[in-house]
């Protein structure tokens, strides 16, 4: 339910911001910068000297941000990627992504002038050479990397990402929102940590504030032009997973926080959701003992995926950001036969380096006491020992040990996992996967024992899904009418649908976190005080 206006206000200001992440941290300061007054709500707490405590999808992410030099190149490439999943862009969607385009061409000026240095180091160019795009990607003067998740598209030549230059070995993401963070600080605005929004205050259809919990307390924070919803996806709402996802079970790598409190309180103010079947998901390995998920490195030399039958299904080197949706096949004896899959290499991958990516809550803050829950063994042997990874001496033993695995409900046979090695040996030998086209430089046998297998699921950094948006980031409702006085930006309500560009989330937070800002800012003041 929305609430009336309280008899009495607990705080007050002119924006309030719902949700300090990326999107929030821009909007609260593009908001500042117009003149308005700006509270930010926090669900978790700050961070002390020895604990990292608040860990937004921006913390945990690589880092890097969309910013095409071309809006009228990127809007054909954001409208491709659409068309591409059967998407109908209306009018309204059509106007959104033009100024989501023409916004992002300006992320990185608006970076630099809040601080970030741009210049791509010689790291990240050797990353996304080995890992994205398979060489050494075009650049610019100022550090921009092109970087086309789908370069078959058409405007995909204007897929430039940019990152900020790593600090004293912090990585990028944790840099990158720092940045934002330190804005926020310098210019005073207030933040309420551990204070969790939870309904809109409205009256008249217009929304006048915030119901929030603090310290076990209500409180009512009054928004005297406008409240903006930053707050995040879903990542973490079971319910909203088993419900909006493709398939289920599917275990995400980033904020816990993300419990799909802006879509519970958007609906209560009449909004329309859209974009709740799509995600930015990959594999990931999710184990009973962390709450979220370990992002796989895009790495696959010397292994390949296999289902719960023991068969190959995809070309292991895949769409980054799109891999969740190849899981999602259906089969009515098997239910979801790819969920969970298999990771199946030999010694050589064991020994290359860690299975885990640095990206994400359990492991992308490390550098500061006490502040990666785990960290991920360079040898990955901790990890088998804590039996994270099955080893065996011969396929057929290890094929036995993924039977006994309560999930595999006893598919796996060792003929069948013995015939995909075969058959996959053998297309390495003859340099061709005529069977899903896998990169002939990547085509590696997987002869070496000890043999190895984790297990795998659908997942990845962020949900895509909640309240829809316009241009000017206003929630729409049904009729595409806007909410008076709420915004949203970020992944919460996402532009982006089920096909995905690197760094376009990132992207979208620098970008419609300043319109929100901005146009929150420039709404009237409606009539009241504080009690």
């Amino acid at each position: 339910m929305a609430y009336d206006i309280p008899a009495e206000w607990t705080k007050e200001a002119d924006v309030v911001v719902v949700g300090y992440g990326g999107a929030g941290a821009a909007a609260a300061i593009t908001a500042h910068d117009a003149g308005a007054k700006v509270l930010i709500l926090e669900k978790q707490p700050r961070d002390t000297p020895v604990r990292t405590n608040h860990t937004p999808n921006t913390r945990m992410s690589g880092g890097n941000w969309l910013c095409p030099p071309d809006p009228e190149k990127a809007k054909l490439y954001i409208e491709s990627m659409i068309k591409v999943s059967h998407e109908t862009i209306d009018a309204g969607w059509g106007e959104t992504i033009a100024v989501l385009a023409e916004s992002m061409a300006d992320n990185s000026r608006w970076m630099r002038a809040i601080g970030a240095d741009t210049s791509a180091s010689e790291e990240q160019m050797n990353h996304f050479a080995s890992n994205v795009t398979g060489q050494n990607p075009q650049s610019t003067a100022d550090g921009g990397l092109l970087v086309s998740d789908f370069p078959e598209l058409p405007g995909a030549d204007c897929s430039y990402i940019y990152t900020p230059r790593p600090v004293g070995g912090v990585k990028t993401g944790a840099v990158f929102f720092k940045l934002l963070t330190d804005a926020v600080e310098r210019r005073g605005i207030e933040v309420l940590w551990e204070t969790a929004g939870e309904h809109l205050v409205t009256e008249g259809n217009e929304v006048k504030g915030v119901i929030a919990r603090r310290g076990g307390k209500t409180i009512a924070v009054r928004a005297g032009r406008g409240v903006i919803l930053t707050c995040g996806g879903f990542e973490f709402n079971d319910w909203m997973k088993q419900n909006y996802l493709r398939c289920i079970p599917a275990y995400f790598t980033g904020n816990p926080a993300n419990t799909g409190d802006g879509i519970n309180m958007s609906l209560e103010a009449g909004a329309a959701l859209w974009h709740m079947n799509a995600a930015s998901w990959r594999a990931v390995m999710k184990f009973p003992e962390f709450p979220v998920a370990f992002a796989t490195r895009h790495h696959t030399l010397f292994s390949i995926f296999v289902d719960k039958t023991g068969r190959r299904f995809t070309t292991e080197r895949y769409h980054l950001h799109t891999f969740g949706y190849d899981l999602t096949a259906f089969n009515h004896d098997l239910l979801y036969p790819r969920v969970p899959f298999y990771w199946i290499f030999d010694e050589k991958r064991m020994a290359s380096g860690p299975l885990a990516s640095e990206h994400g809550a359990c492991l992308q803050l490390q550098g500061k006491p006490g502040s990666s829950l785990f960290s991920w063994s360079a040898d990955n042997l901790s990890e088998l020992e804590r039996g994270w990874i099955l080893k065996a001496g011969s396929i057929g033993e290890l094929a036995e040990k993924i039977r006994a695995d309560a999930d595999n409900d006893h598919l796996m046979r060792a003929a069948v996992l013995k015939a995909t090695l075969k058959r996959y040996n053998s297309l390495c030998r003859k340099g061709e996967d005529i069977d899903f086209h896998r990169p002939q430089k990547s085509l590696t046998p997987i002869e070496n024992p000890p043999y190895y297998a984790v297990k795998l699921w659908p997942g990845g950094p962020n949900t895509q899904g909640g309240p829809k948006r316009n241009k000017r980031a206003q929630v729409l409702r049904p009729d595409d009418t806007p909410v008076p006085r709420l915004y949203a930006a970020g992944e919460l309500g996402s532009v982006w649908g089920m096909v995905y560009q690197g760094g376009g989330n990132l992207g979208e937070c620098i970008a419609f976190g300043r319109i929100a800002g901005a146009n929150a800012a420039a709404e009237k003041p409606w009539q009241a005080s504080l009690h």
